[in-house]
């Protein structure tokens, strides 16, 4: 009987879990999401016969079927011949208006799989304060980032309602009017527009540079000019909107010669870590809908639009104004030189992020970010590296840098993903084959986001 008792006190323990040998419990419930084809934005091979499991608001497990466990009493979805990729993170966003307007500019961005957006430079202590709410996880928003109000040359460049400081001093005082406000980054726009002479000077963007990092905030820059990003680069700022290659001559159409960046600027952004945000939408949308007006048929996209710009592009004569211009093959061919830049800083092994400076009146809310994607893979990129730039790069840029626990799809992420009808690697343009979005790992309820006419 002794014997026996001994015995039957070790099977006790082996099955209670204290034996060594004691096997894993697989904790019950969550979601999976099981046969999709997995695109995690880390640029790793696609997986083609997945399982995503979610719980809690964020990724447990995500790998193929025959080594990723599907927990006891979880809901099954079957996404077999569909394609998972991560949310969309929008670097270059311009919020317009008020509460009930951004709201309405939310719903559109999560209609197109855009969970993440950082407005950059046009944002009114209200404004910052509304965005900040998002920022912290109100439901149904997207997360969001913000520069408040960005800096310029008293005369420069988007100078009206700006900050637009003339000493150094007042510079540092703006950059830390701007933190107590909330602000994640600053944002100024060193520029040649609307002339040359017209740039915030050396010294007072060395400052804004150097308050903005001393306060914990991200410092940010709209330019042209390699000379310009050169300056920057050496004052501590690593994160660039556009390109140094201003290709536009006088009038606006010619490409100028020789418009590739140095091999010496090369070294230095590569060495520096600097990343870019090439923004082409802005460019290319100044003709792409008068040349491709067959676009406008999409009626999610007519949604989506500026209402004055679609009236524009809407109208035949404006159409054919801007396509039959003078200065139209030179526009295009200059448009090309950013395309190049974009390829050219990729192959040079620079960061290349995705913002597309949604909210100004050519470029849609949500959609733009699939185009801006569909223009990088005609810059030369492939498939992967966009969905990448769009994805994995732009997360690793918003605060704490380099630390982000969203922009792809590995265990202990947040679940911001978008489920696709589509393999978006065949062709990039089915990241817009939307059948489902998850923010926060609760499904977006797609229907009736857009707003109505």
């Amino acid at each position: 009987m002794r014997r026996l008792h001994v015995v039957a006190l070790g099977m006790a323990l082996a099955l209670t879990g204290c034996g060594e040998s004691a096997a894993p419990v697989v904790e019950t419930g969550g979601v999976a999401l099981v046969g999709g084809q997995l695109i995690d934005g880390t640029g790793s091979a696609p997986v083609a016969d997945s399982v995503v499991v979610i719980r809690d608001g964020r990724i447990e497990s995500a790998g193929a079927r025959d080594v990723t466990a599907v927990p006891t009493g979880a809901e099954v979805i079957d996404v077999t011949g569909k394609t998972i990729i991560p949310g969309l993170v929008n670097l270059h966003v311009h919020y317009r208006d008020g509460a009930e307007e951004i709201t309405q500019q939310f719903r559109t961005q999560l209609y197109y799989g855009v969970t993440t957006g950082r407005s950059i430079g046009s944002d009114s202590p209200e404004r910052v304060a509304f965005l900040l709410e998002a920022h912290a996880g109100r439901p149904g928003f997207p997360r969001a980032y913000t520069a408040g109000m960005g800096f310029s040359h008293p005369n420069g460049f988007n100078a009206a309602g700006r900050n637009a400081p003339e000493t150094e001093d007042e510079a540092r005082a703006l950059v830390r009017d701007q933190v107590a406000l909330g602000a994640q980054f600053i944002k100024m726009w060193v520029t040649e527009m609307p002339e040359p002479g017209l740039q915030i000077m050396p010294e007072i963007r060395t400052a804004i540079v150097d308050e903005a990092i001393q306060n914990g905030a991200v410092p940010v820059a709209h330019i042209d000019g390699e000379d310009e990003a050169r300056q920057l680069i050496e004052a501590g700022l690593r994160d660039f909107l556009h390109t140094t290659v201003l290709t536009f001559g006088p009038g606006g159409g010619a490409p100028v010669d020789d418009p590739e960046p140095t091999p010496e600027f090369l070294r230095m952004a590569l060495d520096q870590d600097v990343v870019f945000t090439p923004t082409l939408s802005i460019v290319q949308n100044g003709w792409h809908f008068a040349e491709h007006p067959e676009l406008l048929d999409d009626p999610a996209l007519r949604a989506a639009f500026n209402p004055g710009a679609l009236a524009r592009w809407d109208d035949p004569e404006t159409r054919a104004a801007v396509v039959e211009a003078p200065e139209f093959a030179g526009r295009k061919a200059a448009f090309r030189q950013l395309q190049d830049f974009v390829k050219t800083i990729h192959d040079a092994g620079i960061q290349v992020a995705l913002g597309n400076d949604a909210g100004t009146p050519n470029v849609p809310f949500g959609w733009g970010m699939h185009h801006e994607m569909e223009m990088y893979v005609e810059a030369g990129l492939t498939p992967m590296q966009a969905i990448v730039a769009a994805t994995a790069t732009g997360a690793a840029q918003l605060p704490p840098v380099g630390e982000a626990d969203f922009g792809t799809l590995e265990a202990g992420k947040v679940a911001d993903l978008v489920v696709l009808n589509a393999d978006p690697l065949a062709d990039i343009r089915n990241t817009l084959e939307i059948d489902q979005v998850m923010r926060l790992g609760e499904w977006v309820e797609r229907a009736g986001l857009l707003p109505t006419p």
